[in-house]
């Protein structure tokens, strides 16, 4: 577990620790009638309470809600033996009594409240479809309001202080604030409540179900797209579709973006392109798309099959990385009509891997993603900088698909003994599935904090990767994608050898590798590696000779071959019409 991570469950724990010992004081000193001690046990569960909230919101934010149902009802109890304490010690008037009674009773309600318009909110905003960069009469949802989101919960919390901070009061010699204290409580929850109504009202009056449906539908008809590019990925995998969207933009053939997940449709950038996003199962057959000949798919997985069986598209795989990993040649993509590849070794690397695809399936698009790389290397009088970007530990998690665990501190160290730039490019799913590579990944972060500028930290969510290719001099990497796009830029290039395999069995399996230096365990020989390509870069001649088998033939125009493989696909598909594709 990552070492932050780690501190919050420990500090969560002494905290969970510290309520119940609390909430015990607190018991005492309403049935004892110790007032001291009511005082100093409840301003202390506020305390605990709230930074309990904070430490979970930072560290683990899918537990959240958990934290805080259990917050409402430990303020619920705090509150009822604060009311214990007042009646039982008989330190107030009769009307005063009644009055803070009441107000928590009230405060209590509207809590409660708050919860359901909470629930109601969430629950209005998950849509059973979504649609961005297409005009239609799809009113887009309007702005949570700062009454329905974590800081209004923090602001319930802290009004319900005001009571044991009277009672503070009272002990210094006066009760005449606990009565309006209460009242002010209750005020506080009355106009958190009264300010989050209207936003919930407005949601209601929205289209929902099988009416936005429709209209979402409406809209994309109208659109008449050709191609479907379907991606059932989750937040982390938002990147499978970033891939394809530059692509998609200058194909020149109307494309619509099929999603799975809601939390994808914001963050993935503004576009040209149009988005749909279809949560249930149940609503991708029946989304008929009578002009669409054409499904690509950016990964493998179950819910593919919901839009590659309909009979008006023919399917093409074309994933979301074209590299040399073990799953990049999976038996899985046998149910599309044709896998594409980028260039020969693409094919070579179905055929070696031997999972049932077709020959005739297979079929060599090129790279277009690369036709923004940059052939030169930025100007002479910028330092020499090097790009470090591992892969992830991946779906197996195999011990060497990434080096980040086990070289990944040797290797930036020696970049920057080297007196080297260094560009960190962390892949975004980085310890997803491993909480040890998010300590690694930690301790790179902080390797480079220390050196100060003018290394670079690159966010793989918002930065993009041939701007941070056009910036750097070299790429330090792990067998990926990274390293195939890398190519089309002709430069220097280090791939990571974490199991220390010889040097020739490493570049038969994987080609990709053919023009690359050699970095072994450790970061072994990267220094010397990084001499040569500094100076005579003698495997300059390799990496041209691998360049075309890569990433495909080269062509004035690098979405050629794509652009080609999409209309002669789009013309056997069920229902084609000459001329459809243009």
């Amino acid at each position: 577990m990552p070492v932050s991570r780690a501190r919050t469950v420990r500090r969560a724990g002494l905290l969970a620790g510290l309520i119940a010992v609390l909430f015990l004081l607190l018991l005492v000193g309403a049935l004892a009638e110790v007032l001291l001690l009511v005082v100093v046990a409840s301003l202390g569960l506020h305390a605990a309470e709230l930074l309990l909230h904070r430490s979970v919101a930072t560290a683990f934010p899918r537990q959240v809600d958990v934290v805080e149902a259990q917050l409402h009802a430990r303020l619920l109890l705090e509150q009822v033996l604060v009311l214990v304490f007042l009646l039982r010690a008989d330190v107030l008037a009769a009307t005063a009594e009644v009055v803070v009674v009441v107000a928590v009773v009230v405060h209590q309600l509207l809590r409660t409240a708050w919860s359901g318009l909470q629930l109601a909110d969430v629950r209005l905003r998950a849509r059973r479809a979504e649609l961005r960069n297409l005009p239609s009469d799809v009113p887009p949802l309007p702005g949570r309001p700062a009454s329905l989101r974590p800081q209004a919960l923090q602001l319930l919390a802290h009004s319900a202080a005001l009571l044991p901070l009277a009672l503070l009061v009272h002990l210094l010699g006066s009760t005449a604030l606990v009565a309006p204290a209460a009242v002010a409580m209750a005020l506080v929850a009355l106009a958190v409540v009264a300010s989050a109504t209207p936003s919930v009202l407005a949601l209601l009056r929205l289209p929902r179900g099988a009416q936005l449906l429709r209209r979402v539908h409406e809209a994309v008809l109208r659109h008449e797209p050709l191609v479907v590019l379907y991606s059932t990925g989750g937040p982390d995998d938002a990147y499978w579709v970033t891939t394809w969207l530059d692509t998609l933009e200058v194909l020149d053939r109307r494309a619509v973006v099929m999603l799975r997940d809601p939390d994808v449709v914001d963050l993935l950038p503004d576009s040209s392109i149009p988005y749909v996003c279809l949560p249930g199962p149940g609503d991708v057959a029946p989304f008929d798309l009578p002009t669409a000949r054409v499904s690509l798919f950016v990964a493998n997985g179950a819910e593919n099959v919901r839009l590659v069986r309909n009979p008006e598209l023919r399917s093409a795989f074309i994933g979301h990385g074209d590299s040399d990993k073990v799953v990049s040649a999976s038996p899985a993509v046998k149910v599309y009509d044709e896998v594409w590849v980028a260039g020969e070794a693409g094919r070579r690397r179905y055929e070696v891997a031997g999972v049932g695809v077709r020959e005739d399936a297979l079929r060599i698009v090129g790279r277009p993603q690369v036709r923004r790389v940059q052939h030169t290397p930025p100007s002479a009088d910028r330092d020499f900088t090097v790009m470090y970007a591992p892969t992830w530990e991946g779906v197996f998690r195999g011990a060497y698909d990434s080096s980040l665990v086990h070289s990944g501190r040797p290797v930036v160290q020696t970049l920057l003994d080297s007196g080297v730039r260094v560009v960190y490019r962390p892949h975004p799913k980085t310890g997803m599935r491993d909480p040890a590579f998010r300590t690694a990944h930690e301790d790179v972060l902080a390797l480079l904090r220390r050196a100060g500028a003018p290394h670079r930290v690159s966010d793989p969510d918002r930065d993009d990767l041939t701007d941070d290719f056009n910036a750097v001099h070299a790429l330090v990497a792990d067998v990926s994608a990274v390293v195939s796009d890398f190519l089309a830029s002709t430069k220097p290039y280090f791939v990571v050898n974490g199991a220390g395999l010889p040097d020739a069995e490493f570049r038969q399996r994987y080609p990709s590798s053919a023009g690359a230096y050699l970095v072994g365990p450790g970061g072994a020989g990267l220094a010397e590696g990084l001499a040569d390509a500094r100076g005579s870069d003698s495997l300059r001649e390799q990496r041209l000779a691998i360049r075309t088998d890569l990433l495909g033939p080269l062509t004035e125009d690098p979405l050629e071959l794509f652009r080609r493989a999409v209309d002669e696909l789009a013309a056997t598909a069920p229902g084609a019409r000459p001329g459809a594709p243009g």
